[in-house]
């Protein structure tokens, strides 16, 4: 895959996974990726912290987006194949998670790289909404299609989970 797609699922995944936490928007009812929560894990994890913060927002994400859209021959932003989970968690390490931890300083911040995000994509919607099929050279849109659904859900104060159909 190529880099930029890496960073941008990256970071849309970061973000939602802020966003969702109970904190803001309190679609999954954890506190991961914030400094309180990452100042207790650096004793257990004192060198890879961030990469606890982010596996645990990431897992409480992934059983709420799966308890609506249900497990099988469907993807979504927090249960993606093998291979792209892997590069995802290399990416983070690449920068030690500071990168993508300055994203989720604030509510306003995270929506405001969601927004960069969507780009010119209008998508909403409320539940599970299938974004279809992705392929490799459709990354950058189907990452615009997903970030605009979590955005206007957010904003709409409704609970949206878009997913894939088929393989990745």
């Amino acid at each position: 895959m190529d880099k930029v797609i890496i960073q941008k699922l990256t970071q849309l995944r970061y973000v939602v996974g802020f966003l969702g936490e109970k904190s803001q928007f309190s679609w999954w009812p954890s506190n991961f990726l914030n400094a309180s929560t990452k100042k207790m894990l650096e004793f257990t994890f004192p060198r890879t912290a961030y990469l606890a913060q982010y596996e645990a927002a990431s897992a409480a994400a992934a059983r709420i987006h799966d308890e609506s859209i249900g497990v099988g021959k469907s993807f979504h932003l927090f249960r993606l194949p093998e291979f792209i989970e892997k590069t995802l968690v290399d990416e983070l390490k690449n920068y030690n998670g500071d990168e993508y931890e300055s994203l989720v300083t604030s509510k306003e911040k995270a929506l405001g790289v969601l927004t960069e995000l969507s780009s010119s994509a209008s998508l909403s919607g409320e539940g599970p909404i299938n974004v279809g099929q992705v392929k490799s050279s459709q990354w950058d849109q189907s990452i615009s299609n997903i970030a605009s659904v979590y955005l206007q859900a957010f904003n709409d104060n409704k609970k949206a989970y878009p997913y894939f159909q088929g393989d990745i």
